[in-house]
């Protein structure tokens, strides 16, 4: 079994999750005693939680730094456990290594949501998520409608977002989050793409015909099918997308 990368910490409620996701995918198809290969990288994610409203210029050599520790493990996949943190990866994303594959977060919902056929779709996430156009323009581009929740429902899901980052998963929550989702269902959303890594800990269902589409799922899925398939791992040099000396 190939040994899968998962950088989290963004929050630690959420990389619980991916942890057990991964484990669960492969004693399902493995059966046994096994579990999933994990190099899972914890980090300290206040420096770049800082960033967002201070000088979000510099979370991509932030990020570029710990994802270079990553890497460091020697993954032969890997995947980035937070849905923001994608936007700050594109700046240099080509000058990622191709070995160890990355699974991005939007292009496999993105691939996902082509293949169900899911044209109109409600898209959840942080207020930033759900505002910038990092998430939304490449399914847009792909020809699903996004719909977002209206201003005073984003807001809200951001402060439930904020108290499901620091661990708190009131009951209330997930009722909250089922009337959001049975009232955009009743308006035509065939799908709804949970784009931030906390949401998953208060939506567990959606309604009848309507698509959960869960990113941490998909990367899950997508490193397992890696991790388990049969072919040659090829080599790769860290060094040589480490660059120059660490950012501080």
């Amino acid at each position: 079994m190939r040994l899968i990368g998962v950088l989290g910490g963004t929050s630690w409620p959420s990389t619980i999750l991916p942890y057990r996701i991964l484990n669960e995918e492969v004693a399902r198809r493995q059966g046994g005693t096994h579990s999933a290969r994990i190099a899972l990288y914890s980090i300290d994610y206040h420096a770049i939680r800082s960033c967002y409203s201070r000088d979000p210029a510099e979370i991509p050599a932030l990020l570029r730094v710990e994802i270079t520790r990553l890497l460091s493990f020697r993954p032969d996949c890997w995947m980035i456990a937070n849905n923001t943190l994608h936007k700050y990866l594109e700046p240099w994303r080509e000058e990622l290594p191709a070995t160890p594959p990355l699974f991005h977060a939007i292009d496999l919902v993105r691939e996902h949501l082509v293949a169900r056929g899911s044209p109109r779709t409600l898209l959840l996430g942080t207020r930033f998520t759900m505002e910038d156009g990092y998430y939304r323009d490449p399914l847009v581009k792909a020809g699903i409608e996004i719909v977002i929740p209206d201003e005073a429902d984003r807001a809200r899901i951001g402060e439930i977002q904020m108290e499901l980052a620091e661990g708190n998963t009131d009951p209330a929550f997930a009722a909250w989050f089922a009337a959001l989702l049975a009232r955009h269902a009743g308006q035509g959303c065939h799908a709804v793409v949970l784009g931030c890594t906390e949401l998953p800990l208060a939506i567990t269902a959606a309604p009848p015909g309507m698509d959960l589409v869960d990113p941490l799922v998909l990367q899950c899925r997508a490193c397992v099918d890696f991790a388990l398939a049969d072919f040659a791992v090829a080599d790769f040099a860290v060094a040589d997308f480490a660059g120059a000396d660490e950012a501080p």
